[in-house]
């Protein structure tokens, strides 16, 4: 045990700064950092350099900025479906130009001296119901919106699958449907060409007058307009007005994602979304349950994740079984995230954070952090100390020990130890949940330490939630206890 403890406190001990990693030596950094922000590149108010400024006037090492890939509506009924769509579109980091966008924040994190990391918003797909001519028409799922972090190559980000990209779709039986307007500016081009001329008679004279291809003209032009308007002559790889596709374009785009290098997160889960222009509803259904059902990297918790994610057995816990039981490739991570759009003076970046603990202090340190689970998530009150996680292990008798997001295996009891510092001395709830069951429980004020002994039968997880008045909260990332094998191996 006592070598537990001890690793405990290398690994998160002490204050904010630098701490070991178990068995390796290797040092890690914990950074504070903010998630999911929008800038006045997209549809945000404040720019990416007042951002980082003001984030690190209030003691945060980094910015995820994720403004919106591209926010751009087409509807047009089938058959012509998503190849000939009327659409209008609103500031995106497409709009903006991709390359401009990844400019800005690395000329923002150059002066400010903190991480900016680009990232973006996807709307992976939305789908189209009802008609125009009985004002039914309703387009559903336009806000099911997923993070993409650690993508910083602009030609590949352009080529995204998502809603409304036609960039990053494919090639399919919609885009014969170019062919009719390139036949026809063919014939337009050869008729305007060659010369047609109409012969008329005046007594003996005949006279020969050249006919004004007025008509072949307007062809031409039309259809140049639609060949334009539709390069490169892409659809969307799922129809938004065909069937549905079920969850293919979301597990479709974090598969793409992954074999890039960067992560995914599913943003607000818990959020509904609903409004109405030009008698078109929009409307998007909470969907919590697609943390589960698809294989996203992480997840925002806080503050749209508390109600059907968090709790003890709730959907969360879904996932994570799934994962120990080798039916899901990842296991969703949490973390908090911001979602602001406002002026700087009026964002407050202390209140929803994500701490990772980051092999170093860069880009990659953090996307490789996020990937693994190496952090926590915190939600605390205006004008408060935040809780902080100072320890959090899982050690066996072989002396193997695991933190967030690792997994250690071996046989005998688990040692779990935690602690917690930090929030404004009021009494908070802490909870350990092993395979979605609550096992233990203290009610105390931090800080608290505590090291929970515990011989599970078969392989599990543990996880922490800390709650407060609201909303002082902190969530841990599991820790996965594997049984059998060589001690300390890891999966």
């Amino acid at each position: 045990m006592p070598a537990v403890l001890g690793l405990a406190a290398l690994l998160f001990g002490g204050g904010r700064g630098v701490a070991s990693e178990a068995g390796s030596g290797r040092a890690y950094s914990e950074l504070v950092a903010v998630v999911h922000l929008h800038t006045s590149l997209g549809d945000g108010q404040a720019t990416p350099l007042e951002m980082a400024r003001s984030a690190r006037g209030q003691g945060v090492d980094a910015l995820v900025i994720t403004d919106h890939l591209i926010e751009r509506v087409a509807y047009a009924p089938w058959p012509i479906g998503n190849a000939l769509g009327v659409s209008v579109s609103l500031p995106s980091v497409v709009s903006t130009g991709i390359a401009r966008y990844f400019a800005a924040l690395a000329r923002a994190e150059s002066d400010a001296g903190i991480l900016v990391l680009p990232g973006l918003e996807v709307s992976p797909y939305a789908r189209w119901t009802g008609s125009l001519l009985d004002k039914s028409l309703e387009l559903q799922g336009w806000h099911r919106h997923v993070l993409v972090i650690g993508i910083e190559d602009p030609e590949v980000v352009a080529r995204l699958p998502a809603f409304g990209n036609r960039a990053g779709g494919c090639y399919g039986v919609w885009s014969m449907l170019f062919l009719l307007p390139a036949v026809a500016l063919l014939w337009s081009g050869t008729r305007v060409a060659r010369p047609v001329y109409r012969e008329s008679r005046l007594g003996r004279f005949r006279l020969r007058r050249r006919r004004v291809p007025w008509a072949e003209g307007c062809v031409g032009v039309a259809s140049l307009a639609l060949l334009v308007a539709g390069f490169p002559f892409k659809v969307e790889r799922f129809s938004p007005v065909g069937g549905d596709p079920g969850d293919a374009p979301f597990l479709g785009l974090e598969e793409r994602v992954r074999a890039l290098g960067g992560v995914t997160s599913w943003a607000h889960p818990e959020a509904a979304a609903e409004r109405a222009a030009f008698g078109v509803r929009m409307a998007t259904a909470p969907y919590p349950e697609l943390v589960p059902r698809t294989d996203a990297d992480a997840f925002g918790a806080f503050p749209e994740g508390v109600k059907t994610l968090l709790p003890a057995g709730g959907l969360w816990d879904t996932a994570l079984r799934e994962h120990l039981a080798g039916r899901r490739r990842t296991s969703p991570f949490a973390l908090a995230e911001l979602d602001e759009h406002s002026a700087v003076r009026d964002i407050d970046f202390r209140i929803l954070q994500t701490v990772f603990l980051a092999r170093e202090r860069s880009h990659a340190g953090v996307v490789e952090a996020l990937r693994t689970g190496r952090m926590y998530a915190r939600w605390t009150p205006e004008a408060k100390a935040p809780l902080r996680l100072v320890a959090w292990s899982a050690g066996l008798p072989s002396g193997a020990a695991a933190i967030a997001g690792e997994s250690v295996r071996g046989d005998g009891t688990v040692a779990i130890h935690l602690s917690v510092a930090g929030g404004d001395g009021s009494t908070v709830t802490a909870r350990l949940v092993r395979t979605g069951e609550v096992i233990w429980t203290t009610r105390a004020a931090p800080p608290f330490d505590a090291t929970v002994n515990d011989d599970p039968a078969g392989a599990t997880y543990y996880r922490l939630d800390v709650e407060g008045a609201y909303p002082y909260r902190l969530i841990s990332n599991p820790i996965f206890v594997l049984r059998g094998g060589a001690a300390g191996d890891g999966a």
